[in-house]
């Protein structure tokens, strides 16, 4: 599959809350996400220098208004390929859900895979019908960073529907007065690792 994604930097989740609520944005539940990421073996291909990545996320589910709803853990291991344009964060990604997070952990290692770091995002989950298509978008707040993002992503099987998903996003994102110049390319780890190295 082909994840459209588009990120944005926000300076008041409050208002972002209350504009989703105004376009009738459902809120749908609450996520705690650790997501660590590899490197290949040394030796072999930088995924920092081809833009890939390579995720282990464990992703505890919760209600940020139902405290007394029951936490749900699930496990991802995810590929993303390289970025395909110069606005967003679009490329290929293939997400297996397993079953255990420590066993993968230990199996990546031994084959040599080196564990970059860990990313912890805590994010609200919302669910909008815009244009008779289901958009999902989230507020992000990435506490090493100490910023507050959102992020609108579509699916797609298809290169030749990149453009037009694109472009529903982005026009989706104008509704809340977020314009096209706001979109934020590099990824998380990306951004971390800026701001460590004091870029």
């Amino acid at each position: 599959m082909i994840e459209v994604e588009i990120k944005v930097k926000i300076s008041d989740p409050n208002l972002i809350r209350k504009k989703f609520e105004d376009f009738n944005g459902v809120y749908k539940l609450s996520l705690h996400h650790e997501d660590t990421y590899f490197n290949m073996p040394k030796g072999l291909r930088d995924f920092k220098q081809t833009d890939e990545a390579l995720r282990l996320r464990k992703s505890i589910e919760f209600d940020r208004i139902d405290k007394e709803m029951t936490q749900k853990v699930n496990y991802f291991i995810t590929y993303k390929g390289k970025k395909i344009d110069k606005t967003t964060k679009t490329r290929e990604e293939i997400e297996v859900k397993i079953n255990e997070i420590e066993d993968m952990k230990n199996l990546l290692k031994q084959l040599g895979f080196r564990d970059v770091f860990t990313v912890v995002k805590e994010r609200e989950l919302y669910d909008f019908k815009f244009k008779n298509t289901r958009i999902e978008a989230l507020i992000d707040y990435i506490p090493i960073l100490e910023q507050h993002f959102v992020e609108v992503e579509l699916l797609t099987e298809s290169y030749e529907n990149i453009d037009e998903n694109k472009e529903l996003l982005f026009q989706f994102l104008e509704s809340f007065g977020i314009k096209k110049q706001e979109s934020v390319r590099m990824s998380y780890l990306e951004l971390i690792v800026n701001k460590l190295m004091g870029k």
